[in-house]
């Protein structure tokens, strides 16, 4: 290798590392040091008198997480191990909650189950069904992570051996017996995992607990949900409480990452033995209707229900009004979605989301590109990368709020200054939704350049190409499907972005996400639920154009 290419490399790491450090790193650094430093020692008293909002984040946490895991294990064995039919279909909407936002769910539920305006309640019988409160917000969060159990239990279950249940089986056991008594348990640290990751993704959301807590009588005050008063409040005062309560968050994140990787070294399934060599599916026999129908009727009402209530909501003249056929109207599709103030947030989520996209493909693959060319820094430059998207975006948010609240003077050679102001700016909610999702241009990056050959790039040089000629003739084009599918996956995720929105998108500028926002907690349910189709319509139409994108993987090897 020429002088010439590891001094292009180091360049280019220095060029990578100034916005990640800047916008990513510092920002939680400075963060955690006042929340942990001299000045926020001096508040912990205070902060143990916030005991109630970490008691109900830890209890909520922990209820979504085994609802997602005594739902996700058995749809785990019954849509990967059986011969249920259609299982293909099922696999597709019980994924559905983690692309489609919290919040909305908690909108679908709130319409069927508050107390006097929900549809159930209405059908059923007055306070029948309660969402409010901690047991409402669990179960709509352990519904939304339901996908992450499921997902990562079917990715466990392909990879155990079959030899291990025909072992069980010469030794005497039943198919039923060999599936519960080998391949389950074998199984079991990847279900663990991913029921980690739901307590994670339930103690950092803000929307649901925002939803179905403020409301609740009493209030259900959660960390995020205290943030946000405290930011709110205003003053050095309540920044200074939130950034303690932020710090106590964001120290449940390396908590969950080393459960999640103690489980992964205890779960480390034996792969199949041969290409050819695949499980054979338990037959369910008599019991197939019985699984169907079970399968159908949880799909139905965890997936279906609430989608069906936010399409009636849309439907309604006004949330809680008598359902009849003179009560429903389209009134409310044509003037939220035609109306100037829908327009203009549409336009600028629409901007940020995909500048945000272009910058994570750009910022992801030069991350991608960087590891495998600086072998000894590469896992350091994967690692700063990924760790952003496992920080609670409520943390995330309030540390660009505190490290950019004022100016940035930079003066070179006491002539020339240059000033950085982000401060009540959308520029600062670009930066946070570009720090928060550069994981999924790494990963995606990361996955594609592991296929190529690098004798591409050899060609193109012997050829007389240069470095950078060489990699935009040969790798580059084979890279455009997954950089199209990070695009659309960075582009989705900020696009119906909630929480970083609320807290840093600047008084008078809306986005969906902050639209949505105060449409359901302060306006017209019913309006908010038009925009809730609209994003759920996109998000089913994103999946759809992702699925066609990742049908034919490219391999050059």
């Amino acid at each position: 290798m020429s002088a010439a290419a590891p001094r292009s490399q180091w360049l280019g790491l220095g060029l990578w590392l100034v916005p990640v450090l800047c916008f990513s790193v510092l920002p939680v650094a400075a963060l955690l040091w006042r929340g942990l430093g001299p000045a926020g020692a001096g508040g912990l008293g205070w902060l143990l008198a916030e005991g109630g909002a970490l008691g109900n984040t830890l209890r909520i946490a922990t209820g979504a997480a085994v609802l997602a895991f005594v739902l996700g294990t058995p749809l785990a064995l019954v849509l990967q191990r059986t011969d249920l039919p259609m299982r293909g279909a099922f696999t597709v909407l019980f994924t559905l909650p983690s692309a489609v936002p919290a919040f909305i769910w908690g909108m679908g539920w709130l319409s069927l189950a508050s107390p006097r305006a929900g549809y159930l309640n209405r059908l059923l019988g007055d306070d029948i069904f309660d969402i409010y409160g901690p047991a409402g917000i669990a179960f709509v969060e352990g519904v939304s992570g339901l996908p992450l159990v499921l997902l990562a239990g079917a990715a466990a279950l392909r990879r155990v051996d079959p030899a291990v249940e025909e072992a069980a089986r010469v030794c005497g056991a039943s198919t039923a017996r060999a599936l519960l008594t080998t391949t389950l348990p074998l199984a079991l640290p990847s279900l663990l995992s991913g029921a980690v990751m739901v307590f994670l993704m339930a103690a950092s959301s803000f929307g649901v607990p925002y939803l179905l807590g403020v409301s609740a009588s009493p209030p259900t005050r959660v960390l995020t949900t205290r943030i946000y008063e405290l930011v709110l409040m205003g003053g050095d005062e309540g920044l200074a409480r939130a950034a303690q309560l932020a710090t106590s968050l964001l120290l449940l994140a390396p908590l969950a990452m080393l459960v999640t990787w103690a489980l992964g070294r205890a779960g480390r399934v034996r792969l199949s033995a041969g290409k050819g060599l695949s499980s054979r599916p338990f037959p369910l026999g008599r019991a197939r209707g019985l699984v169907l129908g079970a399968v159908s009727l949880t799909a139905s009402v965890l997936v279906l229900l609430p989608l069906g209530a936010i399409l009636l909501t849309s439907l309604q003249r006004s949330f809680g009004a008598a359902l009849t056929w003179e009560t429903l109207t389209l009134a409310h599709w044509a003037g939220v979605l035609l109306e100037p103030r829908t327009l203009q947030a549409t336009g600028r989520s629409v901007l940020l989301a995909a500048g945000a996209g272009v910058l994570v493909c750009g910022l992801g693959l030069a991350a991608a590109v960087l590891r495998r060319g600086l072998r000894r820094l590469g896992t350091g430059v994967e690692a700063l990368a990924v760790w952003p998207y496992a920080v609670p975006g409520t943390v995330l948010a309030l540390a660009l709020l505190l490290a950019f609240s004022r100016d940035v003077r930079f003066i070179l050679m006491d002539r020339v200054a240059f000033v950085l102001a982000l401060a009540h700016t959308p520029w600062l909610l670009l930066i946070a939704y570009v720090a928060k999702y550069l994981a999924l241009g790494a990963r995606n990056s990361e996955e594609a350049l592991a296929q190529l050959d690098a004798s591409l790039t050899e060609a193109a040089r012997v050829s007389g190409a240069g470095p950078w000629r060489a990699f935009v003739d040969a790798p580059l084009p084979l890279l455009r499907p997954a950089l199209t599918a990070a695009f659309v996956l960075a582009f989705l995720a900020c696009a119906t972005e909630i929480t970083m929105s609320v807290l840093l998108v600047p008084a008078g500028t809306e986005v969906l996400g902050t639209l949505l926002f105060e449409l359901q907690s302060y306006a017209d349910p019913a309006a908010a639920a038009v925009l809730a189709c609209a994003f759920i319509a996109l998000v089913v139409v994103g999946q759809a154009l992702l699925a066609l994108l990742t049908r034919r993987p490219v391999d050059t090897r």
